[in-house]
């Protein structure tokens, strides 16, 4: 519908230049000499009338311009007036606000100067990474748009309406004035007087909800903007089906010339240092002389990515372990051996149960389908009638529930019944929040408003699903810092009244140590009043964000002996994936 799309500095100079017409994909940023005669034709007449939102511009064949303007630069849309004049364009003001947005935050990461050449044309080598961005929200601004522009005109006819009738019918009462809810990002001061106003469950009106299921329109902007945020595109793959495709050491290297390689073709660090001890050591017995010096690196290599000192000697304790008192024929036997014996010390870590007599991993799937059948058969036990159970549990804003949306999706796309309890009676908003996602993945949810006691709604929440046939229930719990005691030993309530058969705690992939400490306390905090119970797995946050600093996975399962569960590698509900050994490996050793 758009022929271009074109943003400007405030100078005058072309920073963007998108086409939606071109012929070849590599002409797409090219902006040509008739295209600056229309933009010069648009900004003459912007001069004359600066209050025009649409003007008409003298082309062949005639075209309307669109612009939205902020501080800095103008955003300018093209199309044919025929267009208009045959089709909705009620979207294009929230594409050019969203686009806005998004090009600052490019900006942001870019140097505005290098955006264009010195000739005044536009920098195709740094625009290029911006068109990406710019298709999703053309796409996204077609159907949220839309909707929105929908939706605030019948939200105004409706006032307009309700006004009339409180005017002239006397139908409006002090009561039906809706107190206006506080929204708070994290970066206030928190203080008992913002808890308590954040505190649902005191508020006798919310409390009255009880099992009164929140009706959101199908077409509600919050709903279609929810929808394309997080749900996946068609035939998209998800990442946990994605195959990693890595390799630690190239065993097409193990005969031949390449034994030859140089030292700069493993790169440096602990790889190179190896490399040149052990091709002077070949045919000997490896010693604990021998490998000291390699093994230091090793060390500091670790800690440079995020891994607690005292975790990167145990690494190196079980490579030294493997190596020493081994007989090396050749060079090539020496880099398999520390392969092998990298690889099964870090897995020694990342999978607590594996040589302890425990379970190597936490496989949900497997767990829900296991249960499932159980509850099926001839003997089953009472315990087995019910669904599985998992409990999200962490401080405020590291993604919860998102995270818990995205089991939601994984499990659901896998044949499971999932079903949602809003046990967040505390948080203003978090049961609408939560009940956005329920309708985005089209599933069941249970909450009893901003009721006072969360465990008491995960109760009824397993009793309701376990009456509906759901197989698993995911229980949302509120954020809590972990040395808010009222909320700890409330939450030790709901895990102690309802023994889920998982608990999850949610934090970021770049925490450091921060995350170790809320780790404890929470575990502290399920075990108060001499109880056994433990969090069972973790799962990481913007893992994707972390590049190679994933020591955080190493240093967390190893304090706790909980595995990491899954890994969030994105927005989407499909961006979710397991904790892949091999891929930490070669992050670590990068």
């Amino acid at each position: 519908m758009i022929d271009s799309v074109t943003i400007i500095s405030k100078t005058g100079r072309v920073l963007y230049f998108y086409s939606n017409n071109h012929v070849q994909s590599t002409h797409k940023n090219k902006i040509s000499s008739n295209h600056l005669d229309t933009i010069n034709k648009f900004l003459s007449q912007h001069l004359l009338h600066p209050t025009d939102k649409t003007i008409v511009l003298d082309t062949t064949p005639v075209s309307l311009a669109e612009y939205f303007a902020t501080d800095n630069e103008m955003i300018i849309i093209i199309y044919p007036k025929v267009v208009k004049d045959h089709a909705d364009l009620s979207w294009t003001e929230y594409f050019m606000k969203e686009l806005a947005k998004e090009f600052l935050k490019f900006l942001s990461n870019q140097d505005t100067n290098k955006c264009t050449t010195t000739n005044g044309t536009i920098n195709n080598d740094v625009v290029v990474f911006f068109d990406e961005t710019y298709k999703q929200v053309y796409e996204k601004a077609q159907t949220v748009g839309k909707a929105k522009m929908s939706y605030n005109t019948a939200t105004h006819y409706t006032s307009k309406e309700k006004s009339k009738k409180s005017s002239f019918g006397k139908q409006s009462t002090a009561t039906s004035i809706k107190e206006a809810r506080v929204w708070h990002d994290g970066e206030q001061e928190v203080t008992s007087a913002t808890m308590a106003k954040l505190d649902r469950s005191k508020n006798d009106s919310n409390a009255k909800l009880g099992d009164h299921v929140m009706d959101i329109l199908e077409d509600s902007p919050a709903l279609m903007e929810a929808r394309a945020a997080y749900l996946p595109k068609e035939n998209e793959i998800p990442t946990w089906e994605e195959e990693e495709g890595l390799k630690l050491v190239d065993d097409d290297e193990d005969e031949g010339e390449d034994d030859k390689v140089d030292d700069s073709s493993l790169g440096v660090g602990w790889g190179g240092s190896l490399k040149n001890i052990l091709q002077h050591v070949s045919g000997k017995v490896l010693t604990v002389e021998d490998l000291q010096q390699p093994l230091k690196d090793m060390e500091n290599i670790l800690t440079s990515k995020n891994v607690a000192r005292d975790i990167a000697q145990e690494i190196c304790a079980g490579v030294r372990m493997k190596l020493v008192g081994k007989k090396m024929t050749s060079f090539t036997r020496v880099k398999t051996a520390v392969r092998q014996a990298l690889e099964v010390s870090i897995e020694r870590i990342l999978k607590p149960g594996m040589g302890r007599g425990g379970s190597d991993s936490v496989d949900v799937l497997r767990n829900v389908v296991s249960k499932r059948e159980r509850a099926k058969g001839f003997f089953a036990r009472k315990d087995d009638q019910k669904p599985y159970v998992i409990v999200m549990v962490g401080i405020n804003g590291v993604g919860k529930s998102t995270s818990l949306a995205k089991i939601a999706f994984y499990l659901k796309t896998n044949g499971c019944n999932p079903l949602l309890a809003a046990c967040d009676t505390f948080r203003s908003g978090a049961v609408e929040q939560l009940n956005v996602h329920a309708k985005c993945l089209d599933v069941p949810l249970y909450h009893k408003g901003y009721a006072k006691d969360p465990a008491a709604v995960a109760k009824a929440a397993i009793l309701h699903a376990t009456q509906q046939g759901n197989d698993v229930v995911l229980v949302d719990t509120a954020g809590r810092m972990q040395n808010n005691v009222p909320l700890m030993k409330a939450l030790s309530n709901l895990v102690v009244q309802n023994n889920p058969d998982l608990v999850l705690f949610v934090c970021e992939a770049l925490v450091g140590n921060d995350g170790m400490d809320q780790l404890q306390m929470f575990n502290k905090a399920l075990q108060s009043g001499g109880h056994a119970r433990k969090i069972d797995g973790i799962v990481l946050t913007k893992f994707d964000t972390v590049s190679d600093k994933v020591g955080a996975a190493l240093t967390m399962t190893h304090v706790t002996g909980a595995p990491v569960v899954f890994c969030g590698t994105g927005q989407k509900y499909n961006h979710l994936k397991k904790l892949s050994v091999p891929s930490v490996i070669q992050s670590l050793f990068s």
